[in-house]
């Protein structure tokens, strides 16, 4: 197979995930503007640099690329679409497309190129890993399931779902290309490129980027020649790899020292904390997921190619890939049980905050499977039956899957009450008033969560900087039970 061949397959599969997702991220389940946060960073946009002491330190990709997202829904898609919300829908799915695209494509350049597969099977290969991500904590028969794209509201798919593709993204990458081999002593497209996005994928946050920085530091590990270990030479051959490690530290020193990791620590006894914490995540990683029928497959295969590593060259190669992901699952468990200790337990048990988690546990597990494929390549004929399989048990009429709203309310509900909101703003506007009372949902008793009484100069300010009124109002937020009936909204 020609690497024309190749590289027109890849770009087809990215071409048909992206067209899949936008769809999905447009129409099926579609990102809206909704609560407090959403309103806020939108246009909040910070400079992209860590900031010593900031509220959010080192969250350079997701309060950039969301007022980025914001800006150019307001005016480059809303003049072509007629509508602010719509236009801010389409702009955010298509940029989560991009992000999944390319984050299978590199799964698809890994499985070729590492699991040394041939055509056909990578691109089923692509098809299984992507529904997989879907079917993970898929239960029978049950509304709201969620998924491993999933998230709470629209601010988290940028401080969330993007940093969590792009760092797994560049962990495949980095598996088949060896950046220590003088690959940034040239300053050429491709290297400028991959120093830019692993400086985003690092200064993202702290629970995505632990997926790439226990990769590289699994790396390093597996390079150590205990026979003849030199660390001055070790270094320096391996010093595209040390550098990201240090970045990566000092970029935990900026979160530690940030306002929002000092607002979530608690005073508690913290090795008890760790050890209930510990407890509650393994019995959701082990337990409530499907992922253990994956890993007990990849183990079994495991011990099948340990024993014939020395004998069987396929074997070799795989335990290599295999090892590795071995060693990256209890790190990253460890890593996040210690986070969520220290700050709040419940984070380790949402969907975007585990997915580090399960990408390792698929790695591994088709890691296994193509040490299958290579040793009965007819088996190749069943992969398309199973990933179609796999598409229908996902869809099926008898689940559904969750939106990404807060309260899981129904993305529809979440646009007829920003409508609702902004159609007061703008009425206000052009009537020339210079301040107004915009009503919004009963929320909860502490801040009216979530539409708080603090977002009216936040939403102000956004609709100012995407061009909807002509002036900032002051908005203030008056808390109405009514409406909570019309939209079909809970009472607290």
């Amino acid at each position: 197979m020609s690497r024309q061949q190749n590289f027109s397959a890849e770009v087809v599969t990215g071409a048909l995930t992206f067209a899949a997702m936008f769809i999905f991220f447009s129409q099926g389940h579609p990102i809206v503007l909704f609560d407090g946060d959403d309103w806020n960073v939108i246009s909040d946009a910070r400079v992209g640099l860590p900031k010593w002491g900031g509220w959010n330190p080192i969250k350079v990709l997701p309060e950039t690329f969301f007022p980025i997202c914001g800006y150019f829904a307001a005016y480059v898609v809303m003049p072509l679409v007629g509508d602010y919300l719509t236009a801010f829908t389409l702009t955010a799915a298509a940029i989560v497309a991009i992000f999944v695209a390319a984050y299978v494509m590199m799964f698809v350049l890994f499985a070729r190129e590492v699991l040394r597969l041939d055509q056909p099977a990578t691109i089923f290969f692509g098809a299984l890993f992507l529904l997989l991500h879907f079917a993970v904590f898929l239960h029978h028969n049950t509304q709201d399931n969620a998924y491993l794209f999933h998230t709470t509201d629209a601010d988290c798919y940028f401080n969330y779902v993007l940093p969590n593709l792009l760092n797994a993204a560049l962990v495949m990458l980095l598996a088949r290309v060896d950046v220590t081999k003088k690959f940034f002593d040239r300053a050429e497209l491709r290297s400028v490129a991959l120093f830019f996005a692993l400086y985003m994928a690092i200064f993202s946050s702290v629970l995505s980027s632990c997926i790439l920085a226990i990769f590289v530091g699994v790396e390093l590990l597996s390079r150590v020649d205990r026979k003849k270990f030199a660390p001055r030479k070790f270094f320096a051959d391996n010093r595209s790899l040390f550098v990201v490690l240090i970045f990566w530290l000092i970029s935990l020193l900026f979160e530690l020292n940030g306002g929002r990791a000092k607002s979530m620590a608690h005073e508690t006894d913290f090795f008890a904390t760790v050890g209930s914490t510990a407890a509650t995540v393994i019995q959701s990683l082990l337990f409530d997921n499907h992922g253990a029928g994956l890993m007990i497959f990849a183990a079994v295969t495991s011990a099948i190619i340990f024993a014939r590593r020395n004998s069987d060259a396929a074997a070799s190669e795989t335990w290599r890939v295999l090892k590795k992901s071995w060693l990256c699952l209890p790190l990253w468990t460890a890593y996040i049980i210690l986070a969520a200790a220290k700050s709040d337990a419940t984070y380790a048990l949402r969907p975007d905050v585990q997915f580090g988690f399960f990408f390792f546990v698929f790695v591994s597990f088709f890691a296994a499977l193509s040490f299958w494929m290579r040793k009965f390549p007819r088996a190749t004929f069943i992969l398309p039956i199973l990933a179609f399989a796999l598409f229908t048990w996902i869809f099926s009429g008898k689940r559904t899957l969750a939106p990404s709203t807060f309260n899981h309310v129904p993305e529809i509900v979440c646009v007829q009450v920003s409508r609702h909101i902004i159609d007061q703003i703008i009425a206000a506007d052009r009537a020339g008033l210079t301040q107004v009372v915009v009503t919004v949902p009963k929320g909860d008793d502490n801040d009216n969560w979530p539409h708080p009484l603090y977002m009216g100069e936040n939403i102000s300010r956004t609709l100012h900087a995407h061009g909807l009124i002509s002036r900032r109002l002051k908005v203030t937020i008056l808390p109405d039970v009514s409406l909570n009936a019309r939209f079909n909204l809970p009472t607290k």
